[in-house]
Protein backbone atom coordinates (compact mmCIF):
# COMPACT_ATOMS: atom_id res chain seq x y z
CA UNK A 1 0.00 0.00 0.00
CA UNK A 2 1.41 3.37 -0.99
CA UNK A 3 1.17 6.33 1.34
CA UNK A 4 0.47 9.87 0.26
CA UNK A 5 3.20 12.46 0.63
CA UNK A 6 1.23 14.01 3.50
CA UNK A 7 1.07 10.67 5.31
CA UNK A 8 4.78 10.12 4.75
CA UNK A 9 5.57 13.60 6.12
CA UNK A 10 3.39 13.00 9.19
CA UNK A 11 5.03 9.62 9.79
CA UNK A 12 8.45 11.22 9.45
CA UNK A 13 7.52 13.90 12.01
CA UNK A 14 6.21 11.24 14.37
CA UNK A 15 9.44 9.25 14.16
CA UNK A 16 11.52 12.39 14.79
CA UNK A 17 9.36 13.37 17.77
CA UNK A 18 9.63 9.88 19.25
CA UNK A 19 13.39 9.79 18.66
CA UNK A 20 13.81 13.23 20.18
CA UNK A 21 12.19 12.04 23.39
CA UNK A 22 13.90 8.65 23.46
CA UNK A 23 17.40 10.01 22.73
CA UNK A 24 17.04 12.55 25.54
CA UNK A 25 15.89 9.78 27.92
CA UNK A 26 18.45 7.13 26.95
CA UNK A 27 21.25 8.87 25.04
CA UNK A 28 21.97 8.40 21.35
CA UNK A 29 23.73 5.10 21.98
CA UNK A 30 21.29 3.96 24.65
CA UNK A 31 18.57 3.05 22.19
CA UNK A 32 18.75 1.43 18.78
CA UNK A 33 16.79 2.03 15.62
CA UNK A 34 14.67 -1.10 16.09
CA UNK A 35 13.52 -0.03 19.55
CA UNK A 36 12.93 3.57 18.41
CA UNK A 37 10.72 2.39 15.60
CA UNK A 38 8.87 0.03 17.95
CA UNK A 39 8.30 2.92 20.38
CA UNK A 40 6.96 4.95 17.46
CA UNK A 41 4.54 2.11 16.70
CA UNK A 42 6.28 1.07 13.49
CA UNK A 43 8.49 -1.68 12.19
CA UNK A 44 12.24 -1.41 11.86
CA UNK A 45 11.97 -1.95 8.11
CA UNK A 46 10.25 1.39 7.56
CA UNK A 47 13.15 3.38 8.99
CA UNK A 48 15.11 3.66 5.75
CA UNK A 49 12.10 4.99 3.88
CA UNK A 50 12.55 8.11 6.01
CA UNK A 51 16.25 8.35 6.93
CA UNK A 52 19.57 7.49 5.34
CA UNK A 53 21.12 6.60 8.69
CA UNK A 54 20.72 6.79 12.44
CA UNK A 55 22.95 9.89 12.34
CA UNK A 56 20.44 11.62 10.05
CA UNK A 57 17.67 10.84 12.53
CA UNK A 58 19.81 12.05 15.44
CA UNK A 59 20.38 15.40 13.72
CA UNK A 60 16.65 15.92 13.15
CA UNK A 61 15.78 14.72 16.66
CA UNK A 62 18.27 17.15 18.19
CA UNK A 63 16.74 19.98 16.15
CA UNK A 64 13.28 18.98 17.37
CA UNK A 65 14.49 18.95 20.98
CA UNK A 66 16.01 22.42 20.59
CA UNK A 67 12.83 23.72 18.97
CA UNK A 68 10.86 22.49 21.97
CA UNK A 69 13.31 24.07 24.45
CA UNK A 70 13.49 27.37 22.57
CA UNK A 71 9.71 27.59 22.38
CA UNK A 72 9.40 26.94 26.11
CA UNK A 73 12.09 29.47 27.07
CA UNK A 74 10.85 32.11 24.61
CA UNK A 75 7.41 31.88 26.21
CA UNK A 76 8.94 32.23 29.67
CA UNK A 77 10.89 35.30 28.53
CA UNK A 78 7.87 36.84 26.80
CA UNK A 79 5.74 36.71 29.93
CA UNK A 80 8.35 38.45 32.09
CA UNK A 81 9.01 42.18 32.31
CA UNK A 82 12.15 43.31 30.45
CA UNK A 83 14.23 43.44 33.64
CA UNK A 84 13.13 39.93 34.61
CA UNK A 85 13.69 38.12 31.29
CA UNK A 86 16.91 36.38 32.26
CA UNK A 87 15.51 35.34 35.64
CA UNK A 88 12.39 33.94 33.97
CA UNK A 89 14.51 31.91 31.55
CA UNK A 90 16.71 30.58 34.36
CA UNK A 91 13.72 29.64 36.54
CA UNK A 92 11.96 27.92 33.64
CA UNK A 93 15.07 25.94 32.74
CA UNK A 94 16.45 25.17 36.20
CA UNK A 95 13.41 23.51 37.71
CA UNK A 96 12.40 20.24 39.31
CA UNK A 97 10.11 19.59 36.34
CA UNK A 98 13.01 19.89 33.87
CA UNK A 99 15.26 17.83 36.12
CA UNK A 100 12.69 15.05 36.40
CA UNK A 101 11.74 14.88 32.72
CA UNK A 102 14.84 14.55 30.53
CA UNK A 103 12.77 13.17 27.65
CA UNK A 104 11.08 16.54 27.22
CA UNK A 105 13.99 18.67 28.40
CA UNK A 106 16.92 20.44 26.84
CA UNK A 107 19.09 18.55 24.38
CA UNK A 108 22.25 20.12 25.77
CA UNK A 109 21.76 18.72 29.28
CA UNK A 110 20.61 15.34 27.98
CA UNK A 111 22.88 14.84 24.97
CA UNK A 112 25.82 17.23 25.22
CA UNK A 113 28.45 14.57 25.79
CA UNK A 114 26.89 12.27 23.17
CA UNK A 115 26.89 14.99 20.52
CA UNK A 116 30.57 15.70 21.09
CA UNK A 117 31.23 12.21 19.66
CA UNK A 118 28.97 12.51 16.61
CA UNK A 119 29.70 13.61 13.07
CA UNK A 120 30.83 17.17 12.30
CA UNK A 121 27.56 18.09 10.59
CA UNK A 122 25.49 17.25 13.68
CA UNK A 123 27.96 19.06 15.95
CA UNK A 124 27.72 22.19 13.77
CA UNK A 125 23.92 22.08 14.00
CA UNK A 126 24.16 21.62 17.75
CA UNK A 127 26.54 24.58 18.01
CA UNK A 128 24.18 26.80 16.03
CA UNK A 129 21.37 25.91 18.40
CA UNK A 130 23.55 26.64 21.45
CA UNK A 131 24.28 30.03 19.92
CA UNK A 132 20.53 30.63 19.64
CA UNK A 133 20.10 29.88 23.34
CA UNK A 134 22.96 32.23 24.24
CA UNK A 135 21.31 34.95 22.15
CA UNK A 136 17.95 34.34 23.84
CA UNK A 137 19.52 34.72 27.28
CA UNK A 138 21.51 37.73 26.12
CA UNK A 139 18.36 39.42 24.87
CA UNK A 140 18.40 42.69 23.03
CA UNK A 141 18.11 45.11 25.94
CA UNK A 142 21.87 45.45 26.55
CA UNK A 143 21.55 44.44 30.23
CA UNK A 144 23.13 41.01 29.73
CA UNK A 145 26.49 40.68 28.01
CA UNK A 146 27.28 37.78 25.71
CA UNK A 147 29.87 36.57 28.23
CA UNK A 148 27.27 36.65 31.01
CA UNK A 149 24.78 34.80 28.78
CA UNK A 150 27.35 32.06 28.08
CA UNK A 151 28.15 31.71 31.80
CA UNK A 152 24.43 31.60 32.60
CA UNK A 153 23.74 28.91 30.00
CA UNK A 154 26.71 26.85 31.20
CA UNK A 155 25.48 27.10 34.81
CA UNK A 156 21.92 26.22 33.82
CA UNK A 157 22.99 23.14 31.85
CA UNK A 158 25.56 22.08 34.43
CA UNK A 159 23.02 22.52 37.20
CA UNK A 160 20.49 20.25 35.52
CA UNK A 161 23.19 17.66 34.78
CA UNK A 162 24.32 17.71 38.42
CA UNK A 163 20.78 17.65 39.79
CA UNK A 164 20.03 14.58 37.65
CA UNK A 165 23.29 12.85 38.53
CA UNK A 166 23.10 12.83 42.32
CA UNK A 167 21.18 10.14 44.15
CA UNK A 168 20.04 12.30 47.03
CA UNK A 169 16.72 14.03 46.38
CA UNK A 170 17.66 16.62 48.99
CA UNK A 171 20.96 17.50 47.30
CA UNK A 172 19.32 17.50 43.87
CA UNK A 173 16.68 19.96 45.05
CA UNK A 174 19.36 22.03 46.78
CA UNK A 175 21.26 22.32 43.47
CA UNK A 176 18.13 23.45 41.60
CA UNK A 177 17.17 25.97 44.26
CA UNK A 178 20.73 27.34 44.57
CA UNK A 179 20.87 28.05 40.85
CA UNK A 180 17.43 29.65 40.81
CA UNK A 181 18.51 32.15 43.44
CA UNK A 182 22.08 32.69 42.21
CA UNK A 183 21.85 33.31 38.48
Amino acid sequence: MRYSLDQKAETHKHIVKTASTEFRKHGVNGIGVAQLMKNAGMTHGGFYAHFDSKDALIAEAVDAAFDQTMDFLEKAAATAPAQGRKEAIVNAYVSKKHRDNPGSGCAIAALGTDVSRLDAKTRRRFEARITSLVELIEGDDDTTSRKDAIVTLAAMVGGIVLARAVRSEALSTEIVEALQTSL
